[in-house]
């Protein structure tokens, strides 16, 4: 029987949460968040937490007590200083698990974090899809020398986890290489479809790349792609940022990893300054991309 902390209580921490709940080998589910100390934002947000019989604290200390498993699920920035503070509360045998889109560099720093604390196990994850769609069994990678343990007790507790090496950093390695194809095709709609929404090409485009690349609906792709960068551009900025980090780590120039963040953030800029509401579909988003700036705003802004 397993009690899993989450430190976080945002999309990715709730949806996570919603699936646990059902799951009979999860005899307990907690969670921090400095919102539940806020008036302003407890209300949504306990109601949120008790849906999903998540038990909710606005100390720390509550939280993490008598946790298997401790899943931080915080920004990024954020991470090391999280870690610091789960430390001082955790106890050996605890495990916690980092599962922020930081770079390897960045992991091994809040593992750093933890040991000044206390002696509680660290693990380092990357969530390799996005989470709502699949809950909590959206897969996870895991490293470090518990990865092993932590992976039992997860997949126990239904979720979909693979430990793929005892060393930190070789779990969010995968991701962050794997993000640079990922949102480099999110970057190459962005700038492609804008250019051909300008030249009044668009159609045209869209049906040779379909051509060339068949088995996609190029459409339904650029609408999802494109949407994301309005949705959550700056979360995928921060992220491309770290891959750029992780690849200097290995000696490499990220020049097309600044590129990449360049052109989402950019993107999500425009977006932010325009009054186009989310879910619309790729003519919507790129009129508003393909805008002059007296119609869509200072891109700046």
């Amino acid at each position: 029987m397993t009690h899993i902390a989450l430190i976080g209580f945002g999309e990715a921490a709730q949806a996570m949460a919603n699936g646990l709940a059902k799951e009979p080998a999860v005899t307990a589910l907690s969670a921090f968040d400095i919102r539940f100390a806020d008036a302003a934002q407890t209300g949504n947000l306990l109601s949120q937490a008790e849906a999903r019989r998540v038990k909710a604290h606005a100390d720390l200390k509550d939280a993490l007590a008598g946790a298997d498993i401790v899943l931080s699920l915080v920004v990024g920035s954020a991470a090391v200083k999280v870690g610091e503070a789960a430390g001082q509360h955790l106890k050996p045998g605890q495990i916690f698990i980092d599962l922020n889109s930081i770079s390897p560099d960045a992991k091994k720093r809040v593992a750093e974090a933890l040991a000044k604390g206390g002696s509680a196990d660290f693990v380092e994850g990357a969530v390799m899809a996005r989470v709502p769609p699949y809950e909590h069994k959206v897969p996870i990678l895991l490293a470090g020398a518990a990865a092993e343990r932590a992976a039992e007790i997860l997949t126990r507790a239904g979720m979909e986890i693979e430990a793929v090496g005892t060393e930190i950093g070789q779990a969010c390695a995968v991701k962050m290489i794997r993000s640079i194809i990922v949102k480099g095709v999110e970057a190459l709609l962005i700038e492609s479809l804008t250019a051909a929404e300008k030249a009044g090409v668009r159609e045209r485009i869209l049906d040779s790349i379909s051509e060339t690349f068949p088995g996609l609906d190029w459409r339904q792709t650029a609408t999802y792609y494109i949407g994301r960068t309005q949705q959550h551009g700056a979360r995928r900025v921060t992220e491309m940022k770290e891959a750029a980090a992780t690849l200097e780590s290995l000696g490499l120039e990220p020049v097309l990893s600044r590129a990449i963040s360049e052109t989402i953030g950019a993107a999500h800029a425009r977006f932010k300054a325009s009054t186009l509401p989310f879910d619309k579909d790729y003519p919507e988003l790129l009129a508003v991309l393909a805008a002059e700036d007296d119609k869509a705003g200072d891109k700046a802004a």
